[in-house]
């Protein structure tokens, strides 16, 4: 019989493309803003990328430890997550979508 998982997050889940995605897609999610501030709409989708990069470094890091096919695993990896993070469909149908803003937001 399965036991209910006492943790969110694991170095196991970590390791998989969709608990990948998911701690990428929280991350920027709560963060965002603060990016946003800084630079464009198209930045996020490059933060995206590097947090996917970061977060699949340090998964495979304190599980199998880095070598040269884990850091080309990783590169690699690091689009399948971020794209999963940001949502596929919505990346490849328009890769230079531009959000407008609300007309109430534009005067702030």
């Amino acid at each position: 019989m399965e036991t209910i998982p006492r943790e969110f997050f694991d170095l196991e889940v970590l390791n998989t493309v969709s608990g990948a995605a998911l701690a990428v897609y929280a991350v920027v999610r709560f963060t965002k803003p603060l990016v946003k501030r800084a630079l464009d709409d198209w930045a996020i989708r490059v933060y995206t990328l590097l947090m996917s990069w970061a977060v699949l470094l340090f998964a495979r890091h304190l599980t199998v430890g880095l070598s040269l096919q884990t850091w080309g695993l990783v590169f690699l990896d690091g689009f399948v997550v971020a794209f999963a993070a940001m949502g596929f469909h919505e990346t490849i149908r328009d890769p230079k979508a531009q959000k407008l803003m609300p007309p109430d937001r534009l005067n702030r």
